[in-house]
């Protein structure tokens, strides 16, 4: 594994990398459906397999396929692969997903949904838009979380958080050739519009609602034991 980063950090530097990937985009629509499949398929296995980064799709989906077509690629993707995450979780059990996530991490995971995701929608939500996403969708299989409430959560959350890096990969065609050294280090300048203040609001708005279910939750508790 170090010699393979040292025979990348000396042959793919930065332009090659830049270059391919214009290369590439020249070639899309002669491609076709093998671009759209292999946009999906990184998506979905580094979303499956948590350790992967996976970020990188959405904003290269946008710059390949537009925003439009782009932001379908991975919502389609995001959602098959976010069920997948929840249906082994809930079948299997923890032995299996400790094998994808890790023991520690899991254990986490799992205690912190059944403690604060399991009775708080709008808390589950906001932990699907975070880069937790993928650790959230394993913990929460774990729990007594019913279909009918983790799917509009996910449904909402994937919408909200992949729109602005879709978006950002869209943009930065637009503006003109493609900065891979920003895409490596995450210093997306087009996150910097209305994308990201739309993205901030919309989190903040969930997570304010999140801690407002708390507070109630906890009162109505309060009201329970005082009566018992």
């Amino acid at each position: 594994m170090v010699a393979l980063m040292i025979y990348i950090a000396q042959f793919l530097d930065v332009s090659t990398i830049g270059s391919w990937l214009k290369g590439i985009d020249g070639r899309v629509e002669s491609i076709g459906l093998w671009a759209i499949s292999i946009i999906f398929a990184l998506r979905s296995i580094s979303i499956i397999i948590p350790i992967l980064p996976g970020t990188y799709c959405s904003v290269l989906s946008g710059y390949f396929f537009g925003f439009q077509q782009g932001l379908l690629v991975i919502f389609i993707a995001d959602l098959l692969a976010c069920c997948s995450c929840f249906t082994l979780s809930r079948k299997f059990g923890r032995t299996v997903i400790e094998k994808l996530v890790g023991k520690n991490l899991m254990n986490r995971v799992e205690n912190f949904s059944k403690k604060h995701l399991e009775q708080n929608f709008f808390l589950m939500t906001s932990f699907l838009m975070s880069n937790l996403f993928d650790f959230v969708c394993y913990g929460l299989g774990l729990t007594k979380v019913k279909w009918k409430k983790f799917l509009p959560a996910l449904l909402f959350s994937i919408i909200i958080s992949d729109a602005p890096f879709v978006a950002s990969g869209y943009a930065l065609k637009r503006l003109g050739g493609i900065e891979i050294q920003e895409i490596i280090n995450g210093n997306i300048k087009a996150l910097q519009g209305q994308p990201l203040t739309i993205f901030i609001a919309s989190i903040t708005l969930i997570f304010s609602l999140a801690i407002i279910n708390m507070v109630l939750q906890r009162r109505q508790d309060n009201i329970k034991r005082t009566a018992n």
